[in-house]
């Protein structure tokens, strides 16, 4: 199984990065990938709570329903987190995911086949 890391890494309103990445996400699902979304640098602030993407479309969690699941959570840099002043208690929880250091997520890099920068 190919295994496909997608770095999220923009912030969720000022372009289409984020739109692509639950694109190439739901693609790659669908083509049976096991896919990892990597939320890091300002691509944190698209799993910020109280926020109402509703004015624009649906909310992200119902996006990445059945991609990002309990069991493959989208991983949280912690030290973006820790940049913008944001505490994990304040990520929305529609979508699971699992704050991490720079060390895992230099590990999901080099054992992932594919790596789509967004």
């Amino acid at each position: 199984m190919t295994r496909v890391l997608l770095w999220v890494r923009h912030p969720p309103y000022t372009t289409n990065h984020l739109a692509e990445a639950i694109r190439v996400a739901a693609m790659a699902s669908a083509l049976d990938a096991e896919v990892t979304l990597a939320f890091v640098r300002d691509g944190v602030w698209a799993l910020a709570g109280g926020q109402a993407p509703h004015l624009l479309g649906p909310p992200i969690g119902s996006l990445l329903r059945g991609i990002v699941t309990a069991a493959s959570p989208a991983l949280v840099d912690r030290g973006s987190l820790t940049e913008r002043g944001l505490a994990p208690a304040r990520l929305t929880p529609e979508v699971p995911f699992r704050v991490v250091g720079a060390e895992e997520l230099a590990e999901r890099l080099a054992g992932s086949d594919r790596v789509v920068p967004l």
